[in-house]
């Protein structure tokens, strides 16, 4: 049955010779779309299924009538279901085993021979498909947005003025008035820090004597005096 007038194919043809004496080879080429089926809605038609035929004796691939080449559908009409697909192809001849190869036929062509595109690749033992003229390169894709632009390293002036300013600012949560109720201020830290390497390195404190008595207060008095004289108290007491 042939194709509904006006369903896009195209004719592909093919012919075989042996390589020892050049007669017509003997043989057959099988088509199978690499796809279940292919609707054309707006033919009202689906194919389906594979088609074999037999070189003549010439050997040439010509259909059930004896007329060179086949027409195939191609695998890109517009409204198709799958919208692309391809086909495989299946060459057997006499004295040589089957080979497999794909092939895509475009709206935009009218004939094929399937010489130009099953091609031997002499170091290996099977047949590739041709690769197709490279198409024109794409428009760019569209641009990240635009990051923000660098800085520099914070020199020491700024920083504390940037340290300044947020101290003077409002504590609206209450974060520095915690943070200072429950850390040793810094200025004093490195004070008290100091402090106490300097206890270390003297060494274990030496007991002093206290001296006086309780009862007239002498005893309380000598001991106020030390405790000034080392500095761990400011004696404003008084008489």
């Amino acid at each position: 049955m042939p194709f509904p007038p006006g369903v896009p194919t195209v004719l592909v043809t093919y012919t075989a010779a042996t390589p020892a004496g050049g007669q017509p080879a003997r043989g057959t080429v099988e088509f199978v779309p690499v796809t279940p089926a292919i609707t054309l809605p707006d033919y009202g038609v689906i194919f389906s299924g594979r088609s074999l035929y037999t070189l003549d004796d010439q050997g040439r691939l010509v259909d059930t009538d004896g007329t060179p080449g086949i027409q195939l559908l191609a695998c890109d009409i517009p409204g198709a279901n799958p919208s692309e697909w391809v086909w495989q192809v299946t060459i057997s001849l006499e004295g040589a085993g089957p080979r497999r190869f794909c092939i895509s036929l475009s709206t935009t062509q009218t004939e094929v021979d399937l010489a130009d595109v099953d091609q031997v690749a002499p170091s290996r033992a099977y047949y590739v498909t041709v690769p197709g003229p490279r198409g024109e390169q794409g428009p760019p894709g569209p641009e990240g947005p635009q990051g923000p632009p660098a800085t520099g390293a914070e020199t020491p002036a700024g920083a504390l003025e940037k340290i300044a300013a947020h101290t003077a600012a409002d504590d609206p949560h209450g974060d520095r008035a915690w943070a200072s109720s429950q850390f040793y201020p810094l200025a004093q830290g490195d004070d008290l820090l100091a402090r106490l390497a300097a206890l270390e390195g003297a060494g274990p404190a030496v007991p002093q004597s206290v001296t006086g008595s309780r009862s007239d207060g002498t005893a309380l008095a000598n001991l106020l005096a030390m405790l000034a004289t080392a500095g761990i108290i400011t004696d404003d007491t008084t008489e």
